[in-house]
């Protein structure tokens, strides 16, 4: 009799996403992030993510890579023009993905560092395992930086 083997994957591992509450709009949260934390948040096309099948619902995107660490930063709009990038986080105005960070206590010291922005109200992780749809937000994002940022 055959066994079968099976692994365990966690298709979010490497990730870190924090959820930001700030009444700011995007490119003053971008300008007060890259003050005190010393990043270079570019904004690039916005990221147009829908399961409804509307074209014109975009929801703002910046992108800075450090070289230093080789991390991702994605900041992401949640809502836009009525719109919530994901409905289960409805409370939520700005999403921080990070990826590759070099390690858990990285990421939490750069999300600590945000909630010390005047106006963010607060800050706190999001599990991804638990939100609907993250794997299809997830794939969005990584071809939304092929399209765009590989290109320049």
């Amino acid at each position: 009799m055959s066994k079968k083997l099976s692994r365990i994957t966690n298709y979010f591992d490497g990730f870190h996403l924090y959820a930001i509450v700030s009444h700011l709009k995007d490119y003053s949260l971008c300008f007060h992030i890259n003050n005190k934390l010393g990043f270079d948040l570019v904004n690039y096309e916005d990221l147009v993510f829908d399961l409804s099948g509307d074209p014109n619902q975009g929801f703002s995107w910046y992108y800075y890579k450090d070289y230093k660490t080789h991390t991702h930063f994605y900041l992401i709009g949640n809502k836009s023009e009525g719109n919530i990038l994901l409905p289960s986080q409805k409370t939520v105005d700005f999403l921080l993905l990070i990826k590759d960070a070099i390690d858990d206590n990285y990421a939490d010291e750069t999300s600590s560092a945000i909630r010390k922005i005047l106006n963010i109200s607060a800050v706190f992780q999001a599990d991804m395992g638990k939100i609907k749809d993250m794997d299809l937000l997830m794939e969005t994002i990584e071809l939304h930086e092929l399209k765009f940022v590989k290109h320049k």
